[in-house]
């Protein structure tokens, strides 16, 4: 072989073994999957939660004695400042292509420090927009180290994974930093967070357990925070929304009897009605009603009119609980700005209409269809 041969072919080798030189060891990394961010005593305050994936993907045999997690928190006056105490107190290189979710306190959203939580996330290279985003009023290191029931993988927690749990309870909409955004940027200016809290009372044989429930929302405007909306006040945001998979809900029916039924297929609809100078909306919503659990006999008709009542009461009460807030909760803002632009140029002000208790004319509620399931709506036991 001449020497002209072989220094061609030391340089070839060269050339492909440097194609490795800059790959990360999977075992040289920490993956960060959430993060909570406060603001308090003029300082950022940035919790980290990173996993490991060691039960990742496994549904048998799952190693109960795995750390799943490890949480801590760094302060500082910007965002930044807080993060580069974190970079100072780790072993390895941080990967953040697992990113999943953030969690926001009271003051991490007012006075505009939300478009500094958001300006560095979406900086960070290997940050996603389909990251989860929830707000709360408790301690964000405890939901950090909650881990799925029956010490199932971290990465299926509900903040990391809610779309599991929304598809068979559909109440609060999940959403992520890409909705987020649209809708802090289309009138009127608002966003509704999932509130999320510590649901307590699961026992085991080892110890207790605590799992994460959603319970209302935080409401946002782009420099601002609004408040919560919690529980039953709530409960019309899913009347309202044609994401909603299915939900259940529980009333009486004319002869004092409670029955359950399950709404699916739901279909809504807001229309804005201009008569001179008065703005109102008609809400329509059509819906598949199952029956669940009842007692005593019951007729189709029966559980159209109970069905009917009960979600015109959601409906109501949430779109009040909004107006007390100063919240346009079903953001008839941008309906009316969508549908009859130039009405709502003459109407707003700051990208809202002014709305009253009035401002909703009709709810209009068809039941398309009542299902008794696999029996008629007979009981059981004569």
């Amino acid at each position: 072989m001449t020497r002209l041969k072989r220094l061609f072919l030391l340089l070839a080798g060269t050339l492909i073994l440097s194609g490795c030189w800059d790959i990360n060891e999977n075992e040289r990394m920490y993956y960060v999957q959430g993060m909570g961010v406060d603001y308090k005593d003029g300082e950022y305050e940035v919790f980290i939660q990173i996993i490991s994936f060691s039960n990742v993907a496994k549904t048998e045999s799952v190693n109960q004695d795995v750390i799943q997690s490890e949480v801590n928190s760094f302060k500082g006056k910007t965002l930044g400042e807080a993060f580069d105490h974190l970079y100072n107190a780790i072993d390895e290189k941080l990967y953040w292509g697992h990113f999943s979710f953030i969690i926001l306190k009271d003051a991490a959203m007012e006075e505009n420090r939300l478009n500094s939580v958001i300006n560095v996330l979406t900086r960070f290279p290997d940050t996603r927009y389909l990251t989860w985003v929830y707000s709360t009023d408790e301690p964000l290191s405890e939901f950090l180290t909650v881990t799925p029931l029956l010490r199932r993988s971290i990465t299926l927690t509900r903040v990391a994974d809610p779309l599991n749990s929304f598809e068979r309870e559909s109440f609060i909409e999940p959403i992520d930093i890409r909705k987020l955004l649209i809708a802090l940027n289309e009138p009127g200016y608002e966003v509704n967070i999932p509130y999320i809290r510590l649901k307590e009372g699961w026992e085991s044989q080892k110890e207790p357990s605590k799992s994460i429930e959603t319970a209302g929302i935080g409401i946002l405007t782009p420099s601002n925070f609004k408040g919560y909306i919690k529980d039953e006040k709530a409960l019309g945001l899913k009347w309202l929304t044609n994401e909603t998979k299915q939900s259940r809900i529980t009333t009486k029916i004319d002869n004092n009897q409670y029955i359950s039924v399950f709404i699916k297929n739901l279909k809504t609809k807001i229309d804005p009605v201009i008569k001179g100078n008065k703005l109102q909306f008609d809400i329509n919503i059509a819906l598949t009603a199952s029956l669940g659990s009842f007692t005593g006999k019951l007729e189709a008709k029966d559980i159209e009119q109970a069905v009917t009542k009960q979600i015109t009461k959601e409906v109501k009460e949430t779109y009040k609980a909004g107006l007390e807030k100063n919240i346009d909760i079903y953001r008839f803002s941008e309906v009316l700005y969508r549908q009859k632009v130039d009405v709502w140029q003459e109407k707003q002000t700051d990208g809202k209409i002014k709305l009253t208790e009035e401002s909703i004319r009709d709810i209009n509620i068809s039941v398309q269809q009542v299902e008794s399931g696999r029996k008629s709506f007979k009981e059981s036991i004569e």
